[in-house]
């Protein structure tokens, strides 16, 4: 064997390095997908025969519930019992080391039952308890199943190793629950299975790593945001994400489920919300079309928790959980931007055909919002370099892009987009695309063309986006050859503008136009009435001598559309509640009685530790982790958390090493962009956590901009490095490559993390209720 391995190791060698990789890689994935993730398999070649014609027996918690279908009548009685087993030679007892589910072929229509209190499982959670020998019953460990995933029904028998005389399969469901039910193959044995969806996964893993390590080729070339290669390779990302856009939509569309939830003595849940506003505006009248119960018009305070329970208690219908309730009249405190810019034209095109037109399913509005931030978030860090950094390579542009991705709490969103998701996902959307346009806005001229390829009209300049290499911003636009794009500052000042009506805490953003636009604001041609409060050593001087409103053109641009945003908003608050900055936060229905809570300030720590620094609860089974627990006394609203934002975001502890690139951001000129968004993301972290209190959600109000602070960070450490690898000490190059090897390390972590994360069972909305069998299908391949 050791001459073996010693006669292939010349030959790897002598190939290059990429194919070197490639080998090796195919290597580890073939011996993972044949022995690893078939262990079920090998370990069970040992095993018995299969036991034929089984005697089974129903535990009195089981009744027959329709042709191959059995219902839980009594949780603590429900099992399925094999005994009468014998091994080869005919004694008591055998072993067992695999028990196959066979659920037949029945289906919910087979079922006797069909209403709320007899759901329909495809899921189940499953114990499987063995008796030896001697008479003793010994508990094993919890599993799950999915019909629909045949390597999820081999049940692995973790009670007892030695001889069994029987086996029952507990079913671990609630009372009323039905599940399809054929057949109990006790040892069956797991066939070698080569999944090509594995196989796939291994070889993306393989690929990222190959791209992302530290001496990835990728990381000498440069970015050339010119080059039709590098778009189609930077569009290349977008693919999966426009297949998971058109799978949602089409799912949306056609599954036909209903977004309204309601059970006798309990709130309605209505996640029509966003349609019913659009409806509402087509008919003319502020509130929504909902009924109002008497006895909630009659309540003395119909806001307190107490007397909506007593309401509820007594049969009164029609109280629509998480709405406006103000003045007789249902609303809703969610933004109008996303109904009158999706939701109302949706309704008014389709009432050409259709009577009163069609409400636009919410998942879908979604999921135009958060495959609209995708594109523009992808714009935006690629601007941000190309601006700031035009020499990085292209290994770097994807760090970032893989860093702001995770960090925006996007994927996520992606994961459940309905109701609650739309929201932040717009405002995303709408902060991306302005601060890119922002971003775009200073242009610097090029000599012009005059279409025979002479190049020698310059009459008719063109204009790209500036970067650093280009000159330097002064107050003469003639001598600089640089202007202002008007438009894309208003387009820009437009979209911030619009995150007040998608998610309100958003509209913070709109103050990163001054450090975006601070050497305009200091030269003088933009926004002059503030550039003149500056101190002199803080001006681009010479300032030519004239008014101060002479830059009026490109103040109307930047104020202007904003203005008229917050106008219309505020007049439709002024509509509803007669008031322009009462948007109806305090008169939802909700948890507790907002007109009279006041958040406790001694939660504000709590809150925020929660938010940065809670670790993941580990547990022994996929996915290895877990939601953790979190206590916050006196009251605040808190939801599930996979863990704290730096725990599930490593890369962002890079912004520790901001004050130390201090030099090379200033050298850059984002040094003031760079400082801002941490303020602002430290601003909007504190105000979400003392006003909203504690969810998964609100990580999208300051999650992207601590990722785009780390995104900023990372090529000034690439930059630091490059420079002390050749030209300092051994000890200092050490150090350089120790360097990016731990951001590199830190991104992988970030995507680890993200991947994880996305089948923890306990979190808000998790994978095996939205798509369980893609959760059983991975989870699967870890279960042995």
């Amino acid at each position: 064997m050791n001459a073996r391995i010693a006669s292939v190791r010349p030959w790897l060698r002598s190939l290059p390095v990429n194919h070197r990789y490639g080998c090796v890689a195919a290597a580890i994935i073939l011996v993972l997908e044949i022995v690893c993730f078939n262990l079920p398999f090998w370990t069970a070649i040992s095993a018995p025969a299969p036991v034929e014609s089984p005697h089974m027996t129903l535990g009195e918690g089981l009744a027959r519930s329709g042709a191959g279908v059995l219902r839980v009548d009594d949780p603590t009685k429900a099992y399925i019992e094999v005994s009468g087993l014998t091994d080869s030679a005919g004694a008591a007892g055998e072993t067992v080391r695999y028990v196959r589910f066979a659920s037949g072929s029945a289906t919910n229509r087979d079922a006797a039952l069909d209403d709320d209190r007899h759901p329909f499982d495809w899921a189940l959670h499953v114990r499987i308890d063995a008796r030896t020998a001697d008479g003793v019953w010994h508990t094993g460990t919890d599993d799950s199943f999915h019909r629909h995933v045949r390597p999820s029904t081999y049940l692995r028998n973790r009670a007892s190793d030695g001889p069994v005389g029987a086996v029952r399969v507990w079913i671990q469901e609630t009372q009323g629950a039905q599940f399809a039910f054929d057949t109990l193959e006790v040892n069956a044995h797991p066939p070698l299975r080569i999944s090509p969806v594995r196989v796939l996964a291994m070889s993306a893993v393989a690929v990222v790593f190959a791209m992302l390590r530290p001496r990835s080729r990728l990381y000498r070339i440069a970015l050339n945001t010119h080059s039709r290669r590098q778009r189609i390779a930077f569009a290349a990302i977008i693919v999966p994400f426009a297949a998971m856009f058109v799978f949602t939509v089409w799912n949306a569309i056609w599954s036909g489920s209903s977004d309204v939830f309601h059970q006798p003595y309990s709130y309605v849940y209505d996640f029509n919300q966003y349609a019913q506003v659009a409806d509402s505006l087509l008919h003319g009248r502020p509130w929504l079309d909902l009924p109002v119960p008497q006895a909630l018009l009659d309540a003395a305070n119909p806001y307190d928790v107490a007397t909506r329970d007593r309401l509820l208690s007594q049969g009164v219908g029609d109280i629509y959980w998480d709405h406006v309730f103000f003045d007789g009249h249902w609303y809703t405190y969610f933004g109008v931007v996303p109904s009158v810019l999706l939701f109302l034209p949706y309704q008014a095109i389709t009432s050409l055909w259709i009577e009163g037109g069609a409400w636009l399913p919410t998942p879908v509005a979604t999921a135009v919002f958060l495959f609209g931030f995708l594109i523009f978030s992808l714009l935006l860090v690629i601007r941000i370099i190309d601006r700031f950094f035009p020499t990085i390579s292209v290994g770097v542009v994807i760090l970032l892009l893989v860093v702001f991705a995770c960090g925006s709490n996007a994927w996520f969103l992606w994961l459940r987009p309905t109701f609650y998701e739309l929201a932040p996902s717009s405002a995303l959307m709408f902060t991306a695309l302005g601060l890119w346009l922002w971003l775009s806005a200073r242009r610097v001229r090029m000599p012009g063309n005059d279409g025979n390829g002479n190049g020698d009209n310059d009459d008719k300049p063109r204009w790209r986006t500036w970067t650093i290499n280009d000159p330097a911003l002064t107050a003469d636009p003639e001598a600089d050859g640089i202007r202002i794009d008007l438009r894309r500052v208003a387009f820009g000042s437009l979209c911030i503008a619009l995150t007040l009506g998608c998610r309100a805490t958003f509209i913070f953003s709109a103050l990163l136009f001054l450090p975006i636009f601070a050497d305009e604001i200091r030269a003088g041609r933009m926004l002059r009435f503030l550039g003149v409060l500056l101190p002199r050593r803080m001006r681009l001087l010479p300032w030519p001598r004239r008014g101060l409103w002479t830059t009026w053109r490109s103040d109307l641009a930047a104020m202007l559309p904003a203005a008229a945003v917050f106008a219309a908003l505020f007049a439709y608050n002024l509509w509803r509640f007669g008031s322009p900055l009462d948007f109806g936060n305090d008169y939802q229905l909700t948890v507790t009685d907002l007109t009279r809570y006041h958040e406790p300030l001694s939660v504000l720590p709590q809150v925020l530790g929660y938010y940065l620094f809670q670790p993941p609860r580990l547990i022994d089974s996929f996915p290895w982790l877990d939601v953790p627990f979190t206590h916050v006394e006196p009251w605040q609203y808190t939801e599930r958390m996979i863990c704290g934002f730096l725990w599930f975001m490593p890369a962002c502890l890079l912004i520790a090493a901001l004050p130390a690139m201090r030099r090379t951001l200033m050298r850059h000129r984002i040094w003031g962009l760079a400082c801002s968004l941490l303020a602002l993301g430290v601003l909007e972290l504190v105000f979400v956590a003392y006003k909203g209190g504690l969810d998964w959600r609100y990580v999208s109000d300051f999650g992207w901009l601590f990722s785009l602070v780390a995104a900023m960070t990372i090529p000034a450490i690439f930059e630091w490095s490059a420079n002390r690898r050749f030209l300092f000490s051994v000890g200092q190059a050490r150090l350089a490559r120790i360097a990016v090897c731990v951001v590199v390390a830190l991104v992988f972590a970030t995507m680890l993390m993200t991947i994880a994360g996305t089948f923890v069972p306990s979190k808000i909305s998790p994978l095996i209720r939205t798509n369980p069998t893609a959760y059983y299908a991975v989870r699967s391949w870890f279960v042995w």
